[in-house]
């Protein structure tokens, strides 16, 4: 039996996952690489003279170029109307003549980097440097965070007063949706980094749905159970010598209840349900629940974790939830 659902019994609402990733400089095969961003002169542009990360994944090593990194960091997040510095509200941009970028890749971010979440450790020159983001989209260094705080609660104006490792505590940027981090501070940061370790969540979008299944009194008064019908043949008509059918069908009345016989050669189709179903204390158990589509597709199947008996004076109402 079936049933409309009506467009109020039915309800979806969203709510976001978050997942921890770690990575390090050994997992550059992974998509999760760090390159350097040095500024230079576009004209007579040398490829052979200029900086290169070589990224290996497998076999194949793909060659990064400082300039061409640079002025694409530069056109894309740090270039407002040919000026080289944007302060953007609540977050603090300012590229100077280099930079590190380290790039994550799209499959492992989900819909954007968790803001928050950023864990980045760098080693430099022997000494490691602990970056953390403000969730507004400000790399800062950890170990100078209250500096960093008077240095954002001043709008990240320098002229406020701010000690130079306040504004120094200012280290970069993460682009959370883009899955990039730029560190363009003009100190330690942007030097060469012999090791790194990232640590952040990804965030994934997901939709829960809700069917709310209103059964009046004598609604679904029927059962498709085969336990219902004469040798538990229910409605399949299965032909002697079909392959392996004792796989996918029940034994009919074979093997006996002293455990002796085989299974049943063929099935046909009950005509007739026991007596017992024709009383009028019968009242079917429900186990299970299918929604199915507009052409009669089953779409989702539910199954209760114990039956349930319908009520012969009240409405029966089930709720069927899951997550896409």
């Amino acid at each position: 039996m079936f049933k409309n659902l009506s467009p109020d019994d039915i309800s979806k609402k969203s709510f976001k996952t978050f997942k921890n990733f770690s990575f390090d400089n050994n997992d550059s095969g992974s998509g999760i690489f760090l390159i350097k961003a040095r500024s230079g002169s576009r004209y007579n542009y040398i490829s052979g003279s200029d900086v290169v990360t070589p990224i290996t994944s497998g076999v194949i090593t793909t060659n990064y170029f400082a300039y061409p990194s640079y002025a694409m960091l530069h056109q894309l997040y740090y270039s407002k109307h040919g000026t080289l510095y944007i302060n953007t509200g609540s977050a603090h941009r300012e590229l100077h003549t280099s930079a590190s970028i380290v790039s994550i890749a799209r499959d492992v971010i989900g819909e954007k980097v968790k803001p928050g979440s950023v864990e980045l450790d760098v080693t430099i020159g022997g000494q490691l440097f602990e970056i953390r983001d403000d969730s507004e989209g400000t790399l800062y260094d950890n170990a100078h965070s209250a500096s960093f705080a008077a240095f954002k609660s001043s709008s990240f104006d320098r002229s406020q007063g701010v000690l130079a490792n306040g504004s120094g505590s200012d280290v970069g940027n993460i682009f959370y949706e883009q899955g990039l981090i730029a560190l363009t501070d003009t100190g330690s940061y942007t030097t060469d980094i012999s090791s790194w370790t990232l640590k952040y969540k990804s965030t994934q979008t997901h939709y829960e749905y809700e069917y709310r299944i209103k059964v009046k009194p004598n609604e679904f008064n029927t059962s498709t159970n085969i336990s219902l019908t004469p040798g538990r043949s229910g409605s399949q008509t299965i032909t002697e010598g079909a392959v392996s059918m004792s796989n996918y069908f029940p034994p009919s009345d074979k093997p006996s209840g002293h455990g002796t016989g085989s299974y049943a050669k063929f099935y046909n189709a009950a005509t007739e349900s026991l007596g017992f179903v024709t009383e009028s204390t019968f009242r079917p158990y429900v186990t299970d629940i299918g929604l199915y589509g507009e052409n009669g597709e089953l779409l989702a199947h539910g199954k209760l974790g114990k039956p349930v008996k319908l009520s012969d004076d009240f409405n029966t109402t089930f709720v069927v939830r899951f997550d896409v």
